[in-house]
């Protein structure tokens, strides 16, 4: 499900809200998961080319050698992607953060008259313009 998917059902003020701050906290969780994951593939990155420089030194073929020596390579590779995503997801989350602030800059004035008002709201079809 895109954002704009899960947005489509909050037909309130207080669902947009809502949904606005669980699509927060989820992309910041994603971001959590991928920088944790990024440093275990940093860490064995590192110990896969400690391991092909001790095979060199042990005069393992070369072969194994440059296979370990690849692995950390690409490991590397992955750690760096995982940086960007990170990077792009903190950008998403500040984007949906901004989003729920002009949310309630825009709207949090009307939902509040409206929670306070002692009268009921009329059905929806009455405030549309024709």
């Amino acid at each position: 499900m895109t954002a704009t998917e899960s947005l489509k059902d909050a037909v309130t003020y207080a669902a947009l809200c809502a949904k606005l701050a669980w699509l927060t906290h989820q992309v910041r969780v994603h971001a959590e998961t991928v920088t944790t994951l990024a440093a275990m593939v940093d860490e064995t990155a590192e110990q896969m080319q400690d391991a092909a420089e001790t095979m060199k030194a042990l005069a393992v073929d070369d072969a194994t050698t440059a296979e370990f020596a690849d692995a950390a390579l690409t490991m590397s590779g992955a750690k760096d992607a995982a940086g960007a995503y990170t990077s792009a997801a903190d950008s998403a989350a500040s984007a949906a953060d901004d989003a729920l602030l002009t949310v309630q800059s825009d709207h949090g004035g009307i939902a509040d008259a409206v929670d306070a008002s002692p009268v009921e709201m009329a059905e929806a079809a009455f405030y549309t313009q024709q």
